[in-house]
């Protein structure tokens, strides 16, 4: 059953009826005035025209007959094609005419014109066979001033007389149009006053009745209007059927960025990441909601400026009255910053638990930048810093294998220069942290070292950064530095807040984690002390004690018996110095008294030094050098690199050659190879033979108690450089050391593991 009608719908009926009845009185005048208009307008549009063709005759018998003239006196065929085309065009002006000027005496009057320019045209064709028979230019001027200017006087004559008979029909036609007009503006206006007479008469009735409703709806309007402009927090708008913005409140504009004027129309697809628009969830979106009535959903949303945010999003589909989806109401708001802080305290308890996991720094260190990426940034640095006061990466970790790759090498290779303006050196020496939410291609440059170290940062890609300290009490151990690759995704003051949290609790986790490493390797450093310097100290003892049994006559056996006393007295000495450093790099006070030092000349004062040794191995030194090797190093540490690497390669080699070669490694580099023909290094040990304390199996009953090649990586590492092996079983080993040359103190780095143990 059909719903009554109200007051206010009856009303506006009446209404309605009424207005419709004086529309169509006055829509009925309308008509019959447009209609005469409309007739008289297109009578004197045809009239105009008639002027309008009888003037383009005229001009195109005016090109005639310049076109003429030229062909006539000088021949051109330029001025031939010229004429012919200006009298098709007067033929083809002609024949339009003639077809509408029927009436006399325009019609006459016409004739009069077409006759004029034949004989115009005859007396042309004479004068061009003249030309053509050799008759002098000046008879041939003659002739076009006479006769052919005759007739061109004649054809200009009747279309003058032509010309003025038709302005004339125009301007009767104008004042014909005029009068007609005056008289059926006057009954239009009648019939019109006298429909809105009755129809104001009408509305003037129901207005009194409909006025207070029509307040109310006004104040109902104004209320809905306040309360959605009021809601800052939450974006409200409406999408029509195809799914395009209609409305937008501020809320909107505040979370989206998007002002009214720029949004209005725009498809909803433009709030989604371009992955969610090309696997079309948009689309989905609204079909789900349209098949359901409504939709609730969470996901990233794109704003103006391209940055993302977590959406909490309602839709509603809207209906007409006959049940139809008229369009849908969007409610959206933001919840980044809620879940990131859910996300912050699972990081904070994750991270927890990772610091009292391990208690191996390295591997502390590389949990605790795996955690970072990708939930708080793209890609995660640890910078520590070493004995010798220089920052270095102890772990990286990026979202993209291949980027992570690229931003090592860069860390290795280009360490953080304390010039920069900012960057790790000022969080260093400030000690508070440094945010840039938006870095610059222009401020990345400035705090690089040059070009291929801007042309890796440019392959990683460096949109956000922040760099946050490891305090322990008043000092800095390291700086944790937090980058962004996304234009989209920015680092925030929540973000700053988090990982300062974050830091600090790593902070006294590695220090813990450093104080107990620093304890257990003392335990096990005492132990290994005390059976290195006993076995010296036993051969020791017994050869003075046979001295001490000899009898003066056996000089020689004397002699033999203090040269291998003399030998235990230099290991011991090489033990207690590798045992000094040891403690200096494991206390952090290791300094590098750093000159000029000629590599190849320090190496030839070695190999000398170790000939009688070498003798009594049998080995055969064989020992190459490139001159002018020279580079600022520490003299005193470089004779211990290579006293080491010598001396193990005649323990290991014995009786077989052994190979020292110092030569140039590419820009810059020194390479140094200690080459011997001995047992070899199995591949699984090859990577463990330079850590501390880690014995050598296949040295039999030469294997060491680990302190040599230990001491000899962190020497060559404290001065920039790098060190590996090149071994296979039963082939002998290569020991290759490589050393920048000419390297100013100050740039003197430690190796990367160093810090955690300083």
């Amino acid at each position: 059953m059909a719903r009554p009608w109200t007051f206010a719908q009856r009303a506006g009926a009446g209404f309605i009826i009424s207005l419709v009845v004086a529309l169509v009185l006055a829509g009925t005048s309308v008509v019959a005035l447009l209609s005469v208009r409309a007739n008289h307008k297109a009578r004197i549009l045809e009239l105009s025209r008639d002027v309008l063709d009888i003037k383009q005759l005229e001009r195109a018998f005016n090109d005639k007959v310049v076109s003429g003239r030229g062909f006539a006196l000088s021949g051109d065929a330029f001025f031939a094609q010229d004429m012919s085309v200006a009298r098709e065009r007067f033929i083809a002006t002609y024949e339009a005419l003639k077809r509408r000027l029927t009436q006399e005496p325009l019609a006459t009057q016409l004739e009069a014109v077409s006759h004029a320019e034949l004989e115009h045209e005859e007396a042309m064709q004479a004068l061009i066979m003249e030309r053509e028979d050799g008759v002098p230019r000046q008879r041939l001027e003659q002739i076009f001033d006479g006769h052919v200017a005759d007739t061109r006087r004649r054809v200009m004559d009747s279309l003058r007389t032509l010309h003025q008979q038709t302005e004339a029909r125009l301007s009767e036609g104008i004042h014909e149009s005029l009068a007609t007009d005056r008289s059926a503006l006057g009954l239009s206006l009648l019939a019109g006053s006298l429909g809105l007479a009755g129809a104001t008469m009408l509305a003037w009735t129901l207005t009194r009745k409909l006025r207070p409703i029509q307040q109310e709806a006004e104040a109902s309007a104004e209320r809905f209007q306040l309360l959605v402009e009021g809601v800052r927090d939450y974006a409200l708008f409406l999408l029509d059927a195809r799914g395009r913005v209609e409305s937008w409140n501020p809320g909107a504009e505040r979370i989206m960025g998007y002002h009214e004027a720029e949004i209005l129309g725009q498809p909803s697809s433009v709030f989604y990441p371009p992955d969610a628009v090309a696997a079309g969830i948009p689309d989905k979106d609204l079909a789900r909601a349209r098949r359901d009535g409504r939709l609730h959903t969470e996901g990233w949303r794109v704003r103006k400026d391209g940055s993302r945010y977590l959406a909490d999003v309602n839709v509603t589909v809207l209906q007409d009255a006959r049940g139809q989806p008229r369009g849908f109401a969007k409610v959206t708001r933001d919840i980044t910053e809620r879940r990131r802080a859910e996300r912050t305290q699972q990081l904070l308890a994750e991270a927890g638990g990772l610091f009292h996991q391990f208690q191996d720094p390295d591997q502390t260190v590389a949990e605790l930048t795996r955690i970072m990426v990708p939930e708080v940034a793209d890609a995660c640095l640890l910078y520590l810093l070493s004995a010798s006061g220089d920052l270095w990466p102890r772990a990286v970790a990026h979202a993209m294998p291949e980027k992570e790759a690229w931003l090592w090498d860069a860390a290795r290779r280009f360490p953080p220069p304390p010039e920069s303006p900012w960057g790790i050196w000022q969080v260093m020496r400030t000690g508070r942290s440094e945010l840039k939410s938006d870095v610059s291609p222009e401020s990345l440059a400035r705090g690089l070292v040059g070009p291929e170290h801007l042309s890796l940062m440019e392959k990683v890609g460096v949109r956000s950064y922040l760099g946050v300290p490891l305090r322990v009490g008043r000092q800095t151990r390291g700086v944790f530095v937090l980058l962004t690759s996304a234009p989209e995704r920015r680092l925030t003051v929540t973000d700053q807040v988090f990982v300062e949290e974050v830091a600090g609790r790593a902070a006294l986790a590695l220090d813990n984690a450093r104080l107990w490493s620093e304890a257990q390797d003392a335990v096990e450093l005492i132990g290994v002390a005390a059976h290195d310097l006993g076995n010296p100290l036993n051969t020791l003892q017994l050869l003075l004690r046979r001295l001490q049994r000899m009898e003066l006559a056996e000089e020689q056996k004397a002699r033999d018996g203090l040269a291998a006393a003399l030998k235990q007295t230099q290991r011991l000495g090489q033990l207690l110095h590798n045992l000094l450093d040891l403690s200096r790099l494991s206390s952090g006070k290791l300094m590098l008294d750093v000159a000029p030092v000629d590599l190849s000349d320090l190496v030839h004062e070695v190999v000398e030094r170790f000939a009688e040794q070498a003798a009594e191995a049998g080995c055969k030194l064989e020992f190459n050098a490139e001159l002018g090797l020279v580079g600022r190093w520490d003299r005193l540490r470089l004779d211990r690199v290579v006293t080491n690497l010598l001396s193990n390669a005649l323990k290991f080699g014995r009786g077989r050659p052994v190979e020292v070669r110092v030569e140039h490694a590419g820009v810059a580099r020194v390479r140094l190879c200690v080459r011997d023909h001995g047992v070899g290094i199995a591949p699984e040990a090859q990577r463990r033979i330079f850590e501390r304390f880690e014995r050598e199996p296949s040295g039999g009953q030469h294997a060491g108690f680990g302190l040599g090649l230990y001491i000899v990586r962190q020497l060559v590492e404290a001065h920039g450089g790098t060190i590996r092996v090149e071994s296979a079983p039963s082939e002998g080993a290569t020991f290759i050391v490589e050393l920048p040359l000419m390297l100013l103190g100050s740039e003197l780095r430690e190796p990367p593991d160093i810090p955690l143990h300083s």
